[in-house]
């Protein structure tokens, strides 16, 4: 497969899942700060996970930009990182909406753990496919174990303390634009 298909194909499924969740803002019933107010906790939601796909997208170019070979395996763990990007609007909605409840947390932690599991294995198949490429360093300053450890136990708390979820991708997000920022 053509790599600038391969990738403008990507672009367009993440542009997709951004603009769907930008429109699953509603608009508030009253005018007025309390309305607005009310949507505080929404918004914090929708720009931590914008902000996490943006970074993650610019790491993603960041991985294609040596490679030769699109295999069918690397097709497939690509396809099964946006089918689960895909949930982005739906798990950011929700924990939005309930941001202090267990299962919208969970749901949502569940969805950033396997996103970057799944992209760091399509990493490592793009390393092993691509033997000539070189590492490039990733716009995160966490180590990949490092990551993961942050999102397991986020996902132990959340089980008595819900709002971890928020915390959890607060956390993930300053980092990655903080590191972004120093290059």
């Amino acid at each position: 497969m053509e790599k600038e298909r391969f990738l403008a194909f990507t672009d367009a499924i993440i542009a997709i899942i951004a603009t769907i969740m930008v429109l699953e803002f509603k608009t508030p019933d009253k005018s007025g700060w309390p309305a607005l107010a009310e949507l505080t906790i929404p918004l914090l939601a929708y720009a931590l996970s914008f902000f996490m796909i943006m970074t993650v997208w610019y790491n993603h170019h960041q991985l294609y930009r040596d490679i030769k070979n699109i295999t069918p395996r690397i097709f497939l763990l690509n396809t099964l990182w946006l089918f689960i990007m895909s949930f982005f609007p739906f798990t950011t909605g929700w924990v939005g909406k309930h941001a202090s409840e267990f299962l919208p947390e969970f749901f949502y932690l569940i969805v950033i753990f396997l996103w970057a599991a799944v992209f760091h294995l399509m990493d490592h198949e793009l390393l092993k496919e691509n033997p000539d490429k070189e590492y490039k360093e990733l716009t995160h300053s966490l180590s990949g174990r490092n990551l993961f450890l942050i999102n397991f136990l986020s996902i132990v708390i959340v089980w008595f303390w819900p709002p971890i979820g928020l915390v959890c991708v607060a956390m993930l997000a300053t980092i990655s634009l903080i590191s972004f920022l120093k290059k």
